[in-house]
């Protein structure tokens, strides 16, 4: 398949999609228009995109931030989703591409060419309104533009490829989008070990298990990644005798807390870009022994294919997409999402059995590779598009 890729930013500038705040959906986008160009016959990007808006949406733009007491995004407006639209159709008419993929919704909504349109991404903006922090206490105006932009792409797009299987649910329930359409290819990693399986079980089997019990909560959001409510499982692990620390990549307890416990350890925000800082982060999967998610909202998760590729399973809530990420007994388990005797339990439980714990490591890099890496969903995605 010849494939056009269609975005706002020239991907190929990794600094560029990298910035802190935004790394999630960017460096995503930036995995996937790289394996589908490995898995496609042939592939374009079309980006650049300028942001242009007509005069009133740019007013808005610069005043509403500062005058209204609802969260306004200037990146909602109409006119500027529809001007992606109208400059993707453009490069779109000498395209040789048998189809075009977005992965942001703005750029799928208005987009018009003869080929079919897709769309692959995590959620659609009405799955997140009043679920993200970020989505909360919209105003009348953003709320509005961003629940048409999610119609128009319904109802322009050929395929709705979702990361996990309640976006795709969402997509349905919301907008009543076809579920002959409907589709679902789950993230990839943007961080991996490049640990063979030999490799992999070595490590598994060097792990002490009768000591501490390291634990890995990665993320930048505190209260929506759940820092409380690890704190608090950390606690009741201690409690119960089981020697436990845990490492916070991404985000900083002190800023959140006015005491922070002696088993709490800080990482801080590290970069991929940075060498020294990408090995400092690879050495933090290798010596943990769960990765710790306590989410109360999340589309999908990459951390979860990230520290299955290094054979570390992950303890997780069942919210959102993290079920389609997270299968129980195979990469880890979920469960509700405030119920700490649960998370205890599983890790309580796989630490004081050391071989049900490195088989539960394995199973999960096994899980890695089959389900949950890039080049697996490029070609699941590649697979969706030829049969439009």
């Amino acid at each position: 398949m010849n494939l056009a890729f269609a975005h706002h930013l020239d991907l190929t500038h990794s600094a560029e999609s990298r910035k802190p705040g935004a790394v999630g959906i960017h460096s995503a986008a930036e995995n996937i228009a790289l394996h589908l160009e490995e898995a496609a016959s042939g592939f374009q990007t079309l980006a650049p995109l300028r942001n242009i808006c007509n005069p009133l949406a740019a007013a808005r733009i610069v005043l509403c931030p500062r005058i209204s007491r609802e969260k306004y995004y200037g990146w909602a407006e109409p006119s500027l989703s529809r001007s992606y639209g109208r400059q993707l159709s453009a490069k779109m008419e000498n395209s040789p591409a048998d189809a075009v993929l977005c992965t942001e919704v703005k750029h799928a909504a208005f987009l018009k060419t003869d080929r079919p349109v897709a769309v692959w991404t995590d959620s659609l903006y009405g799955g997140l309104v009043d679920y993200y922090q970020t989505f909360t206490g919209l105003s009348k105006r953003t709320l509005n533009d961003l629940r048409a932009m999610d119609r128009a792409a319904v109802e322009n797009c050929e395929r709705l490829i979702f990361a996990s299987d309640w976006a795709a649910q969402k997509a349905i329930e919301l907008y009543g989008a076809d579920p002959e359409k409907v589709k679902v290819a789950p993230y990839g990693a943007n961080l991996t070990s490049g640990l063979t399986r030999a490799q992999t079980e070595a490590l598994v089997n060097a792990k002490p298990l009768d000591g501490i019990c390291r634990l890995l909560f990665t993320g930048v959001e505190w209260k929506r990644k759940g820092g409380d409510t690890a704190i608090r499982i950390v606690e009741q692990l201690n409690a119960q005798g089981i020697s436990t620390e845990i490492t916070f990549l991404g985000t900083d307890p002190h800023q959140h807390m006015d005491s922070v416990p002696d088993f709490v350890k800080c990482a801080g925000f590290l970069s991929l870009n940075k060498p020294d800082e990408l090995a400092r982060m690879k050495q933090l999967y290798r010596d943990a022994h769960f990765l710790l998610q306590p989410c109360r909202a999340e589309c999908f998760g990459h951390i979860f294919p990230e520290a299955n590729s290094f054979g570390l399973p992950a303890i997780a809530s069942n919210t959102g997409g993290i079920p389609t990420a997270v299968h129980n007994g195979i990469n880890g388990y979920c469960v509700d999402v405030e119920d700490v005797d649960a998370y205890t339990e599983h890790i309580t439980n796989f630490y004081k059995n050391p071989d049900e714990y490195r088989e539960l490591c394995l199973r999960a890099f096994d899980d890695y590779h089959a389900r949950l890496s890039w080049s697996r969903a490029a070609g699941e995605v590649i697979h969706i598009l030829e049969n439009i």
